[in-house]
């Protein structure tokens, strides 16, 4: 086949002439790199911070050290409120979210451990199994340094620090990525079928024969997003079923708490749906639209990196990205049992977020269909 080059030059010169008049286009050619290049390289580093670690000791210069230490690394961070001379119940403190390690001494003290060998106990909060490895890397670490000040050797045997992760026993990486591949894959595909699918109505004009029928906005509006709803339960459960029975994960929490994270989640994904819809004239534009909004929503919503390691700068965006609530949601009910207050506190953040996308939605449809 014989390729004319000043018919090719000339598709190509169109194409740029296109992409030059499309603001969207060039938007989601050259915000989406940056965007990734920002979070990966500065915001979203792989290196452990912001740990809220707390030495559980009677008071001994050992303690003061060891917290001196941890404090110093920019590592940790100090629980505040919290004495650790005075903790009856240190696994109490990861069960409330109050501490991420706690390191325990014996009662007689660390000076005490020291001369005898006694255990020194690290409790670590393990749901991210790769961040509670790293702690627990970064606690020994200040733990020996404190030994070798006062003249002994933790890697000679002289201490045994005896380590219990809780939440994911075996540390098993799965076990924290399931629930958050219920909520990126839902979000995923409710926001761009949604999308396209309105989108394609106006794009085949077949929008028109709803405006001439009797239906209402809010009856056309539910109509078209009921049927993604559903799907989107269906995907949840799907998900999590395969997690609990062929991985294994663990669910210690209940049924219901899944069903009204789930249904948030869907609500919240199907309110920007309709919205991006709205906007978008072209199937086209409302996946690029989608795309645009997938991709810092997904890497700021703790899927893969922790929140506490973005920076201050760009963290006030995670607390608008209704993903990471039900990312901490579907871990904690999964993995923890599903703390009440932590759980009804984020359901009443998304429930707002919902009501706020949903009403922007329906406000743009309407005004668009009249």
């Amino acid at each position: 086949m014989k390729i004319r080059l000043r018919t090719l030059a000339g598709f190509v010169k169109k194409e740029f002439i296109q992409i030059a008049r499309d603001p969207k286009m060039i938007v989601a050619i050259f915000f989406i790199p940056v965007v990734q290049t920002v979070m990966f390289g500065l915001a979203l580093t792989s290196e452990v911070k912001n740990i809220e670690f707390l030495v559980v000791s009677k008071p001994s210069p050992t303690a003061r050290l060891i917290t001196e230490h941890a404090l110093a690394s920019g590592w940790f961070k100090k629980v505040e409120g919290v004495n650790g001379a005075q903790v009856e119940d240190p696994s109490a403190l990861l069960l409330d979210n109050k501490a991420e390690a706690v390191l325990v001494a014996p009662k007689e003290g660390f000076e005490y451990a020291l001369e005898h060998g006694a255990p020194i106990q690290l409790l670590v909060n393990a749901i991210n199994a790769q961040r509670a490895q790293q702690v627990d890397g970064y606690v020994k670490q200040i733990v020996a340094a404190a030994a070798a000040s006062k003249g002994y050797n933790l890697s000679a045997g002289f201490i045994e620090l005896d380590t219990r992760v809780m939440f994911n026993h075996y540390m098993d990486t799965t076990d924290f990525m399931i629930p958050a591949l219920m909520v990126m894959s839902t979000f995923l595909v409710m926001l761009v079928v949604c999308s396209m699918a309105i989108t394609k109505e106006k794009e085949m004009g077949t929008m028109e024969k709803l405006i001439a029928s009797p239906a209402s906005a809010s009856e056309i509006l539910l109509g078209k997003t009921l049927p993604y709803f559903i799907i989107g339960l269906v995907i949840i459960f799907a998900i999590f079923f395969i997690g609990v029975m062929f991985f294994g994960v663990p669910f210690r929490g209940s049924l219901w708490q899944i069903f009204i994270t789930g249904s948030l989640l869907i609500t919240s994904a199907l309110g920007v749906a309709t919205l991006l819809s709205t906007v978008a004239k072209t199937q086209q534009q409302a996946m690029m639209g989608s795309v645009l909004f997938l991709m810092p929503a997904i890497l700021l919503s703790g899927v893969f990196f922790p929140v506490a390691n973005i920076p201050e700068s760009f963290r006030w965006l995670c607390y608008l990205n209704p993903m990471m609530y039900c990312v901490v949601n579907f871990r904690g009910i999964m993995l923890k049992g599903g703390d009440l207050a932590y759980f009804w506190q984020y359901c009443a953040i998304l429930l707002f977020i919902c009501l706020v996308t949903g009403s922007a939605a329906f406000k743009n449809f309407k005004s668009k269909l009249n």
